[in-house]
């Protein structure tokens, strides 16, 4: 059986660990100095170096032959612990390992002297997967252990553990990798490999990494398992489940420009191809995070790893559009993002992404020309007659507020003011937003040739005030609402 790339690379004496200095350099000196503790708490995401630094801890303080802190990975018991054959070196995932009685079995072991080093090491990976009262076994363990014992409990949620675990152990914090450090890495092992891949591609994978070393290492495996030495940009894509920088491009563009007809169409064919539209949501959140990176310091476009064309592309996107309409998009497709995972309809979110994009492009045209200086006297009945033929001219400039104007009713014209009444607050609120009242004043300027503005109220309020709706008691209802009581 072929060994896994990240087991085949594993670090194998602290200077070989990527990244970390801190937590290397401590615990060097501790061996060198003769400090080692007894509990340690290795903290951070996965993939970042826990259980390997670990091991490499359990190697030096075994060794014998340790030198400047670091194991000598030739004697027997380094050699065995790479083996894994080393009877002193116990590793547990605490994840089926959870109960009070296997903790007991546990401490029962430790009690025991080693075999053959000097230090029985016990690793408990995902330690905050042990129970409440497995904790509790554990403490006495921990607070007084033999001298010749030595724990090392790694976690990736670390406010899991209780705070009497913590309190009792050395507590180290690994961080999440660099692009810059997972790209060393891979440009080590393609090299070591013999394998030939574009530094995009190698992007591509140190993005989709997340910091995670392990998991670079694990996705180029797949690419090789897939396509052999022909390494290309194309299959780690289709591996990834990428988009091409040229179709996010495209879908910004529209974005901005408020074209959902045409997005849609996008949507629809990426849902066709079978796209993992959460995925694509995300790669065109780090896009836009590429385009704001750009617009923010051209000077440090190289550093995104692209080809000269595509760098070509992020500059014409970063001046397509202004600073505050990309902040916006951001945001807007974030929320998308966090909406499309849980989605019922994977399309969904985008499709709304899409349509509320329009409604904020789409503002009123100019007037048809000047309105006449004495019009002829405008009557409450020649607006109800063609209410329709308004609405279907405010279709044309925003689509979303029909649904809202359908429910309205016109109950009175005085003095320029259109009165219209909503049987609910969310209609009335919607129509009174200044972008909205304004397209549905232009629309009645240009269809009645006649400046008017909306006043809008509840349905409730008028009926309270106007029983049988005779043209007096509404009128007074008008009037109480305008706030001209007597």
């Amino acid at each position: 059986m072929a060994n896994a790339l990240y087991r085949k690379y594993r670090p194998q004496k602290f200077a070989e660990v990527i990244g970390q200095e801190p937590v290397k350099t401590i615990l060097k000196n501790a061996v060198k100095q003769g400090r080692v503790s007894h509990a340690y708490l290795f903290c951070g995401p996965r993939g970042v170096g826990k259980t390997t630094v670990a091991r490499i801890l359990a190697r030096v303080v075994n060794c014998t032959a340790v030198k400047d802190g670091e194991p000598c990975g030739v004697c027997e018991n380094c050699r065995a612990i790479n083996e894994n054959r080393f009877l002193d070196l116990v590793e547990i995932d605490a994840a089926s390992y959870t109960g009070v009685d296997n903790i007991r079995e546990l401490i029962e072991h430790v009690k025991f002297s080693p075999s053959r080093g000097k230090y029985k090491v016990f690793i408990v990976d995902e330690v905050h997967m042990l129970s409440k009262a497995a904790f509790n076994a554990l403490l006495k363990t921990l607070e007084e252990p033999p001298r010749h014992a030595i724990f090392v409990l790694a976690t990736t949620e670390a406010h899991k553990v209780p705070a009497t675990i913590i309190s009792r152990t050395q507590r180290f914090d690994f961080r999440t990798l660099a692009q810059a450090e997972i790209l060393e890495l891979l440009a080590k092992v393609l090299h070591d490999e013999e394998l030939n891949m574009p530094l995009e591609a190698q992007r591509l994978i140190a993005q989709a990494a997340e910091g995670s070393l392990r998991d670079a290492l694990s996705i180029l495996d797949q690419v090789t398992s897939f396509a052999g030495k022909d390494l290309t940009t194309e299959v780690v894509e289709e591996i990834l489940g990428l988009t091409r920088i040229g179709v996010l491009q495209k879908f910004l563009e529209l974005l901005a420009g408020g074209n959902a007809e045409q997005l849609v169409a996008l949507i629809k064919a990426l849902s066709a191809e079978g796209k993992d539209l959460a995925q694509f949501t995300k790669n065109l959140l780090e896009y836009l995070r590429l385009v704001l990176f750009v617009k923010m310091d051209p000077g440090k476009l190289a550093e995104t790893g692209f080809t000269a064309e595509d760098q070509a592309k992020l500059v014409q996107a970063a001046k397509s559009i202004s600073g505050a309409e990309l902040l916006k998009i951001i945001k807007a497709v974030l929320e998308a993002y966090r909406e499309t995972r849980a989605a019922p309809v994977p399309e969904l979110p985008l499709l709304l992404l899409a349509l509320q994009f329009q409604a904020k492009s789409q503002k009123p045209g100019p007037p048809a020309g000047p309105l006449p200086e004495n019009p002829a006297a405008l009557e409450l009945g020649q607006i109800i007659d063609r209410w329709a033929e308004v609405l279907a001219r405010i279709k044309e400039y925003n689509h979303s507020l029909i649904s809202s104007l359908r429910l309205g009713r016109v109950v009175r014209l005085e003095g320029g003011n259109l009165f219209l009444a909503f049987p609910y607050s969310f209609h009335k609120e919607t129509i009174e937003a200044r972008k909205n009242r304004v397209v549905v004043e232009q629309v009645l300027s240009e269809v009645f040739s006649q400046n008017l503005k909306i006043k809008s109220v509840l349905e409730r309020e008028v009926k309270e005030l106007s029983g049988d709706h005779s043209p007096d008691l509404v009128a007074e209802a008008m009037r109480v609402l305008k706030g001209e009581d007597q």
